[in-house]
């Protein structure tokens, strides 16, 4: 159980009679992926007052957490903000709740100034100052998009200056301050304390690479970096990272250099087997984005510098997919990214409509994959995701991108041994760079669709027996700035109401939970409005895992 506790104390110092807000809680599993469900039993250490911050910023919530690697924040605020661009949000954070040491604001000495929208801070030992960078310190933050809420890690083993350790004791002192509004949180006058290693937390369970059945539809996306795939020095350890996993769909980025029909046949080198390539076909040499499939590939259409495919995948879930490969412009050119996914989501829509270039399905799954490079606005992701599109005179009206016209699903995954939901990472030795975060994604259709399994493979952070049972070297992720993202699939599962992959008890138990009446929810499997004794008929049909 975890308990937050907020009393009023006045410290005994000679410096100043000041409020602490002293929390305590058991260690919690979190995971930096920007979702905030495992924080659902974590209470708030502090509630501000909507309203005093005059400015971009002002901040409402601020929660406290820990684990034996990390100490987590996550802070609220009551308008959406970018965490690692255009803000003047400062953290302070002191590791040895001692106001007489460090750097000396809002009552606390903080050994640690970090300047979110510069993506820099400081390192105050002994009265030593030392500029230092996110890899410095192991910092961590989520999501990559503009948001109300973020959540951060700061590493808690970590040697700033390269000698002296950041955190020195259990109790900690934490203060935001936005330099533009002027709010603070907790406000001027009040201190948060918290107490570090309160209980523990089991590592994260291992994620398999083996698939759940061998007719699931295993789908890989990877940003190789700069052709690096054709590069002699860096095939052995795609050749590892690849068979490990061992895709039927491989969407590659940034392979500009190369053709498909060149990356097929050495894909094809490796794993044997008749395999198929895809690329945009429009005489532009900059166009990176290659699919290559162990399925038949029926057509290719290019949307901007992005790739459309549609696969024969009818051996594996019963129908073709259409799958998006893209590789959306980078860094602040939200116009940029805005017009391409507002292509993608005009090409779906066209796709599906019974005078269209392909006229599908609703049968037939849409997928989009890739280095979507969402950073900055959010807007963009919305628009993937919803349909909403933005410059509707150029691309025509809204929408919804699922085939039964729902939104689609983004999937949020994780390392196969960490807690950690970031896909792309290259560490700054001495400049500001951008912390690790989610750039890739895959989007899917979750109507005609179920995920049974996804993660990503970061080979320096799995154990010695992980990389040996999936025959990989520690080193082999290093090859490319990008994570390899996995997901799999299979047919849609009515049966499987708690989308897990197999019809168990648990299914049975949401069956039970939901009886009666229930006018379109999923417990109501022959959907004829009510949960009753023929859905429990066919959970026990379909019993064992989804095929």
């Amino acid at each position: 159980m975890f308990r937050t506790t907020l009393i009023s104390l006045f410290m005994t110092s000679a410096m100043l009679a000041t409020p602490l807000a002293m929390t305590h809680a058991e260690q919690v599993a979190i995971t930096i992926d920007g979702e905030f469900e495992d924080w659902a039993d974590v209470a708030a250490s502090v509630i501000d007052n909507k309203g005093d911050g005059i400015g971009a910023v002002d901040f409402t919530r601020i929660w406290l957490a820990d684990d034996d690697r990390f100490l987590f924040i996550r802070i609220e605020a009551t308008e959406d903000f970018d965490l690692s661009d255009d803000n003047s949000i400062l953290l302070y954070i002191d590791t040895d709740a001692n106001a007489a040491t460090g750097i000396t604001v809002g009552g606390i000495g903080a050994e640690l100034e970090w300047r979110l929208g510069n993506r820099l801070g400081t390192f105050n030992h002994n009265g030593n100052s030392t500029t230092v960078y996110n890899n410095s310190i192991r910092f961590r933050g989520a999501p990559t998009v503009t948001s109300n809420t973020f959540e951060i890690a700061v590493g808690r083993d970590t040697l700033p200056d390269g000698s002296n350790p950041l955190f020195t004791g259990t109790e900690i002192r934490v203060l935001f301050v936005d330099a533009n509004s002027g709010d603070t949180i907790p406000n001027t006058g009040t201190i948060l304390s918290y107490t570090l290693d309160e209980g523990s937390v089991p590592p994260a369970s291992p994620i398999s690479f083996e698939r759940p059945t061998p007719s699931t539809l295993r789908v890989v996306t990877h940003n190789i970096l700069s052709n690096r795939l054709f590069d002699k020095q860096y095939q052995q350890s795609f050749n590892r990272l690849y068979t490990a996993v061992s895709p039927d769909i491989l969407h590659l980025q940034e392979l500009s250099n190369y053709s498909a029909s060149e990356a097929t046949n050495l894909i094809a080198s490796w794993f044997g087997g008749d395999w198929y390539g895809a690329q945009v076909d429009n005489g532009n040499s900059y166009d990176d984005c290659k699919t290559i499939s162990r399925y038949p590939i029926i057509g290719s259409w290019a949307i901007d510098g992005n790739l459309a495919v549609l696969i024969d995948t009818t051996e594996s879930i019963g129908t073709p997919i259409l799958c998006i490969n893209a590789h959306l412009p980078c860094c602040d050119n939200d116009y940029g990214r805005q017009n391409e996914v507002d292509a993608i989501i005009a090409f779906i829509r066209d796709a599906y409509l019974p005078d269209g270039e392909l006229t599908l399905d609703s049968e037939v799954p849409v997928m989009i994959s890739g280095d979507l490079n969402l950073v900055g606005l959010s807007q963009q992701l919305v628009t993937l995701v919803t349909g909403d599109i933005q410059n509707e005179l150029e691309h025509g009206p809204d929408s919804p991108p699922d085939p039964d016209g729902s939104d689609l699903h983004s999937i949020t995954s994780r390392q196969t041994e960490k807690r950690m939901g970031y896909t792309w990472r290259n560490d700054p030795n001495n400049y500001a760079g951008y912390w690790p975060g989610q750039l890739d994604f895959m989007i899917y259709s979750d109507s005609n669709l179920t995920l049974t399994r996804n993660f990503l493979v970061y080979t320096p952070e799995m154990s010695p027996s992980e990389l040996a049972a999936n025959s990989l070297m520690e080193s082999d992720s290093l090859v490319s700035d990008h994570l390899v993202f996995c997901a799999d699939f299979v047919p849609p599962c009515l049966e499987d109401v708690t989308s897990d992959g197999t019809v168990d008890v648990s299914d049975l138990l949401a069956i039970i939970n939901a009886w009666g009446l229930c006018l379109g929810c999923d417990e109501d499997i022959n959907e004829d409005s009510w949960v009753d004794v023929t859905d429990i008929l066919l959970i026990v049909g379909a019993w064992g895992p989804c095929e």
